[in-house]
């Protein structure tokens, strides 16, 4: 009798939920690569925060493509979800489909990618990507002692996230007259362009000391370089703070990092739509940055698929 009343006390736990979910409706998740790891813990984030407040979801990418993202926040307005939250394709062309979707009632929360106008998303939740550049290019300097020749890979020149760091690892490191840069490149944010342009880079200047990257995979690609090369001397840094860095910064071979809180902004955003959708509470800024956890061998373990446990 008592399993019968347990069993029973599930089910009806069970079908509660999904009478909640079904009330309270859907959130579209709408990143770019779902293969990527940073894009994927950030829909990883909003979902997991999405289903605990009671939404079904929709979890989906637009591979960074313009047109993809329009046709599917097209279909995310006829199927009258609650809500979007959306790391966008395009700054500047995401405009048009973002207002489109506050038009058809549908909050839009931007996180990761900022549009350059306000009032039209619900709420932009970004990274602090000056404070992220600025940290770890404190601990390039130091790791290089405050001298030597350097390069830098940059993640993605389109990207204004990407040059917000380029410009903050300059802030840093042009205040010593002895690093010396011999190359700057854009390895367009990927591993494979990060390690052909070390490859290149290596041959024209042998005795580069250190390199400082825009985003994680590009800094790994620099290292899958060096190490082809037989260069363990050489400083390596970069920003995002994937499981790959992580395990990078316990073998050396990476000196440090920067965890971009992929799930917490994602989350984050989430909790805005909910307050939205069952309040009409409007968040109090229309922007707002997180700060990026500056990684080394210390903290490392505490780095699982861009969340960071204390």
């Amino acid at each position: 009798m008592k399993m019968r009343l347990t069993l029973l006390a599930t089910v009806t736990a069970l079908c509660s939920q999904a009478s909640i979910a079904a009330e309270k409706g859907t959130i579209m998740i709408l990143v770019n690569s779902l293969d990527n790891p940073y894009y994927a813990s950030e829909a990883k984030g909003a979902d997991a925060k999405a289903k605990a407040l009671g939404y079904k979801t929709s979890v989906l990418s637009h591979g960074e493509d313009v047109k993809k993202q329009n046709e599917l926040i097209d279909a995310a307005i006829g199927k009258k979800v609650q809500g979007i939250i959306l790391d966008n394709a395009d700054s500047t062309a995401s405009v048009a489909a973002i207002t489109k979707a506050k038009e058809a009632n549908i909050p839009v929360v931007l996180i990761n990618r900022e549009i350059p106008v306000d009032n039209v998303a619900l709420r932009q939740i970004t990274h602090n990507n000056f404070q992220a550049g600025s940290d770890v290019a404190n601990v390039f300097v130091e790791k290089m002692g405050e001298k030597g020749k350097y390069a830098e890979l940059t993640c993605n020149l389109a990207d204004n996230n990407c040059v917000t760091r380029s410009k903050s690892f300059h802030q840093v490191i042009d205040q010593y007259p002895d690093m010396q840069s011999v190359a700057k490149q854009d390895a367009k944010g990927t591993l494979i362009d990060g390690k052909r342009i070390m490859d290149s880079i290596l041959q024209a200047h042998p005795d580069v000391k250190g390199v400082i990257c825009g985003n994680g995979p590009v800094a790994l690609g620099a290292i899958a370089a060096l190490k082809a090369a037989g260069r363990d001397d050489v400083i390596v840094v970069g920003i995002d703070g994937s499981n790959d860095e992580r395990d990078a910064v316990k073998a050396g071979t990476l000196k440090a990092t920067v965890m971009l809180q992929a799930q917490a902004i994602a989350a984050q955003g989430v909790t805005d739509l909910d307050s939205y959708i069952q309040h009409g509470t409007k968040p109090d800024k229309q922007r707002v940055m997180f700060r990026g956890i500056l990684i080394g061998p210390d903290n490392a373990a505490k780095v699982q698929d861009f969340n960071y446990q204390p």
